[in-house]
């Protein structure tokens, strides 16, 4: 049980910027007005939080369009997903363009369709299949065009899982954490997620940073980390299952929806490498009602949240998790360390240790009268350094 106390850690004050602005050679900062919701992937029918801010982002005299082109089965996964859209209570209909139809993303009939739309919901499934129909080599379609018209104007992007890794431009396509540690990004074609973390174009509609999904839940971090450093972005916003992120691109103001900690933000501004690995890496863990500035990476904790002080916990030496991309491992150390006595945990990967750490930056929020389950982690140090041991 975390004490709450009034006290914080760096003189009171209730954000904290750590987090760089991110470049990425010629950053993508468009003057819109649109709204973007990043989903996790593994959206429950009822997650009323996130349904309602769907809804609530296209009024009733317009609706959404919804786009199976990532999925395997897109004449399932677009009525599905416009089935739920109208139980929450919006209008919905399914834009039939699947995979590999490119000439559907030129077709006028079917421009002027996402044109109608207020909001544009891209299903889960393969991310490459999203952007070889609306971004080929050839060049970028008429329909992506429209999409990016469709921001500027003040509507919405929504996306899910495969959905939500496009949105960023470099993106990954797809990565196992082990190997990404170890093998670095993979490069030339027919590559596969044990070969290291393959990077490609995105969409581009999310300018603040990289995105990823089903991130705590399917351990991701190691691959990241490798994103980040493999790409001139600084900041990785790895989204779980279940959860969202609301990006108004008016403001920059990126809101975390679905629950506790759904968020995790990581940010390699100031990180140090050498031979034995990477140090000075940070970490933010978020959930609901939490809000990251996307130009400054400032973070404020959810309205009614205070700071907590050092926890009653015993434990003043936390065991080493043995592995750190089995589920949920990260969130389970991170909550953990907050509350217990200790200042540091690590994770094993087969070939790198990832040591959390807390120092002055590091601050704890919590709602009063609450235990971890509303938990705000900002400013974690960790360091992801090579084991001797083996």
């Amino acid at each position: 049980m975390i004490r709450i106390t009034r006290r914080c850690r760096l003189a009171g004050l209730a954000c904290v910027s750590w987090i760089a602005l991110v470049a990425c050679g010629e950053p993508e900062l468009p003057s819109q007005s649109g709204h973007l919701v990043i989903i996790g992937g593994g959206l429950s029918a009822d997650n009323a939080e996130i349904y309602g801010r769907l809804v609530e982002l296209v009024s009733p005299d317009d609706h959404w369009a919804i786009l199976p082109t990532a999925s395997g089965a897109p004449e399932t996964a677009g009525p599905r997903a416009a089935e739920r859209l109208r139980e929450a209570g919006a209008k919905a209909q399914v834009i039939e363009i699947r995979a590999g139809e490119v000439d559907k993303a030129r077709d006028p009939d079917y421009v002027q369709a996402i044109t109608s739309a207020r909001g544009l919901f891209f299903t889960g499934g393969s991310q490459d299949r999203i952007v070889e129909v609306f971004r080929p080599e050839v060049g970028d379609t008429p329909a992506y065009q429209t999409m990016r018209s469709l921001l500027t104007s003040g509507g919405v992007i929504a996306g899910t899982s495969a959905g939500a890794a496009v949105m960023s431009n470099p993106m990954i396509e797809r990565g196992d954490a082990a190997a990404a540690l170890t093998l670095g990004r993979a490069y030339g074609s027919n590559r596969v997620a044990e070969d290291g973390v393959t990077i490609d174009k995105g969409m581009g509609f999310f300018p603040y940073g990289m995105t990823d999904q089903h991130f705590l839940t399917r351990g991701r971090l190691g691959r990241l980390i490798v994103a980040l450093q493999a790409t001139p972005f600084t900041r990785g916003y790895g989204i779980d299952d279940d959860r969202a992120i609301h990006v108004n691109l008016g403001s920059a103001r990126i809101e975390v929806l679905g629950g506790p900690q759904g968020l995790l933000v990581l940010d390699s501004s100031d990180v140090r490498r050498d031979r034995e690995g990477q140090r000075g890496l940070r970490v933010a863990l978020l959930g609901s009602g939490d809000v990251v500035d996307g130009l400054s990476g400032r973070v404020t904790p959810a309205r009614g949240k205070v700071p907590a002080g050092r926890p009653p916990g015993y434990l003043q030496d936390l065991p080493a998790f043995e592995d750190a991309w089995a589920a949920n491992v990260i969130r389970e150390l991170i909550l953990l360390l907050a509350q217990n006595p200790a200042r540091e945990a690590v994770a094993l990967d087969p070939g790198f240790e990832l040591r959390f750490e807390e120092d002055d930056a590091t601050q704890y929020w919590l709602a009063p009268d609450s235990d971890a389950a509303t938990l705000t982690v900002i400013g974690l140090r960790l360091d992801v350094l090579r084991r001797h041991d083996r």
